[in-house]
């Protein structure tokens, strides 16, 4: 079997690695952003509950409006960070998938190559 093989299953393998820790990231990105929408969420939730004993102090100086507008502020754009993240994962999904297919095939060439080769060495004999 020649060399050539061995090193495109070489490449190929690298590739996918390369592809699977990218999604990896991705994922752990997302993961982050959505544990930021719930916690944005939650604090909205106490902020419009008045669960916080001084919830008439900050209202006399307007300090709960601006909180809500910051924290709603806060969520819009953790959502457009979200979305963005998700049309990229979308995409490295759909690399994921090439690079896994040709490492497949590569792994498939080079398990024909060695049954070619041994096939051809039983014939000589």
């Amino acid at each position: 079997m020649t060399e050539e093989y061995l090193d495109l299953l070489s490449v190929t393998d690298a590739v996918y690695r390369t592809d699977m820790a990218r999604l990896s990231r991705l994922n752990a990105e997302e993961r982050t952003l959505r544990n930021a929408l719930e916690d944005l969420d939650r604090q909205l939730r106490d902020s419009l509950s008045g669960a916080h004993e001084d919830a008439p102090q900050w209202h006399a100086i307007g300090a709960d409006e601006a909180w809500r507008k910051w924290l709603m502020r806060r969520r819009s754009e953790t959502n457009v960070q979200l979305a963005r993240l998700l049309a990229t994962r979308a995409e490295a999904v759909e690399t994921l998938r090439r690079s896994f297919a040709r490492k497949q095939v590569s792994e498939e060439i080079v398990l024909l190559k060695e049954e070619e080769a041994r096939l051809n060495r039983l014939r000589q004999t």
